[in-house]
């Protein structure tokens, strides 16, 4: 075994051109030849991103099913001639859960290393499984605070197993997708997570006519089951990250895996071609023998890990909390709960056509100025929420509701594709797992505080800001904008060397795009795509 590793690493430093020898890390050729180059990469793809869905359910749920008059009946109170559920349990509800994302995401980056991405996605849907149970049962206890107490449980629970879920989604992704489809595969990860909420939405219109009965919202939670379960099932099914499996020693076990994912015959040029960027940053990082979180955290590490950081707290600056809550918010303000979940589901299957979308304006007009642009427009929606909030009249209303819900649209068509791109993309192969745990952790942690003050300001029995909340949003978008701006460089088809590269080399922010690397890559293919 040591033998071989020795073997491969002496061969890549004869190499002048990887693509030679791993074809399929190229990026000079086109999308539609990648694509049918790497259906095996597909699919397994599409299975490890199933998890979204269950992610996708579980963030929307609270919002939806309170849509469901026996769920407000048996976990709200009065106020008035309705019912509302406190600010303080919808804070609770939604924040514990990001409690929850916050410790999946911290011990999630050592599972993994340690135990591969595989056991570390079965044992997520194992936790979530065990979660949906708890929250399916939670409406049992006499006293609805003791409803509402096991109800919280639930959902601090699930929040440990959908984070690990996701978090070994984006990681397992980004290593066994190519270059010239690393953008579409990690979007699709977004495309599944709107499919999710599409499915919440869905189970909750359906219970609708069943109206006071308990049923009515306990099969809206039991469908999550079928979510959280095809997640268990994709571990299973598909191979072991190579990175992973060469990171620790396993070069036939890698062999295995890469004649799982491509053709017998590029096994060896992959094998060598990983190894290469493995042994770089190993040595860029000799004074450790083991990747630690610290590590994250020091030189070159640190910038990478700061754009994680951004690029998973700026969703909560685009006002993703607010939207979650968008049909709990049209059913206080005098909506029914059947034009309610429709705007939704309406929305939400626009939402996943604009996801795709996102797709091609990550590979052609690029990750940083759909970024950005994206901001900038919501701040500009936000801002006509919130003059909407100003006005009484239900047309006032209506505007405010149907455009809150429309967010879901214009959010999913630029940096919902673009967020899950950029987590992934940019941390070192050696530290993805660590960096993408704390990008999840710092996501849980803004989640975590904006669930729990949201509701405090647009809720009647609290804030009561209503739609005015836009304004706060707007702010918050126009300062995400200019904070990408500045920060967050193009790394549209660059392979994982030629990051290393430019990272190490500190190039500026605004000069990623048209730099050429000198790496071990020829000149052609280190110019950047038009």
């Amino acid at each position: 075994m040591a033998s071989d590793e020795k073997r491969n690493v002496e061969l890549v430093e004869d190499i002048e051109n990887i693509d030679s020898v791993d074809p399929y890390s190229s990026t000079t050729i086109t999308y539609w030849t990648s694509v049918k180059e790497n259906p095996k990469v597909l699919l397994y793809t599409g299975l490890m991103t199933s998890g979204a869905m269950a992610f996708g359910f579980d963030i929307i749920i609270v919002g939806v099913i309170t849509a469901v008059p026996a769920f407000l009946e048996n976990f709200g109170e009065p106020l008035g001639p309705t019912y509302i559920v406190p600010s303080l349990w919808l804070s609770l509800w939604n924040a514990f859960m990001q409690i929850g994302f916050m410790i999946g995401a911290v011990i999630n980056g050592f599972l993994s290393d340690r135990f591969g991405r595989k056991a570390s996605m079965a044992l997520g849907s194992t936790i979530a499984n065990l979660a949906i149970l708890i929250i399916y049962l939670s409406d049992r206890p006499s006293d609805v605070d003791h409803r509402r107490g096991l109800f919280l449980v639930g959902k601090t629970i699930i929040g440990v197993g959908l984070s690990m879920m996701m978090a070994t989604t984006g990681t397992y992704v980004s290593e066994i997708a190519p270059p010239r489809l690393r953008g579409p595969m990690l979007s699709s990860f977004q495309f599944l997570l709107i499919l999710g909420q599409l499915v919440a939405a869905g189970a909750a219109h359906s219970q609708l006519s069943i109206g006071f009965k308990p049923e009515s919202y306990r099969i809206c939670f039991a469908t999550q089951w079928a979510c959280s379960g095809l997640a268990f099932v994709a571990a299973i099914i598909v191979p072991e990250s190579p990175a992973f499996l060469l990171r620790h020693g396993k070069v036939e076990a890698a062999r295995k895996s890469i004649a799982r994912l491509h053709e017998p015959e590029s096994v060896e040029g992959s094998i060598v071609a990983l190894m290469s960027i493995l042994e770089h940053e190993k040595q860029m990082q000799s004074q450790s023998q083991d990747a630690s979180y610290m590590e994250c955290f020091k030189g070159s590490n640190w910038r990478r890990t700061r754009i994680v950081i951004y690029a998973s707290i700026i969703q909560q600056f685009l006002g993703t909390t607010f939207v979650a809550n968008g049909t709990y918010f049209m059913i206080i303000g005098g909506l029914s709960p059947v034009h309610t979940i429709m705007v939704l589901e309406i929305c939400l299957g626009i939402a996943l056509i604009a996801n795709l979308g996102s797709w091609v304006l990550a590979s052609t007009l690029g990750r940083r100025r759909t970024f950005y642009g994206n901001s900038f427009f919501l701040g500009a929606i936000w801002m006509s929420v919130g003059i909407a909030g100003c006005y009484s009249s239900k047309a006032a209303l209506w505007y405010a509701g149907v455009t809150i819900n429309a967010v879901l649209v214009f959010f999913n068509m630029g940096a919902g594709g673009i967020i899950p791109i950029i987590i992934a993309e940019t941390s070192s192969i050696r530290l993805r797992a660590k960096t993408t745990g704390i990008g999840f952790l710092c996501n849980g942690f803004s989640s975590w505080a904006f669930n729990f003050f949201v509701p405090y300001m647009f809720n009647r029995d609290e804030g009561n800001w209503g739609a005015k909340t836009g304004f706060f949003f707007a702010g918050l978008s126009l300062l995400a904008g200019a904070l990408i701006f500045w920060e967050i460089p193009e790394m549209k088809n660059r392979t994982y060397t030629q990051l290393d590269e430019m990272f190490e080399k500190s190039i500026p922010t605004r000069k990623f795009a048209k730099y050429e690397c000198v790496g071990t890559s020829t000149a052609h293919d280190n110019k950047p795509s038009a």
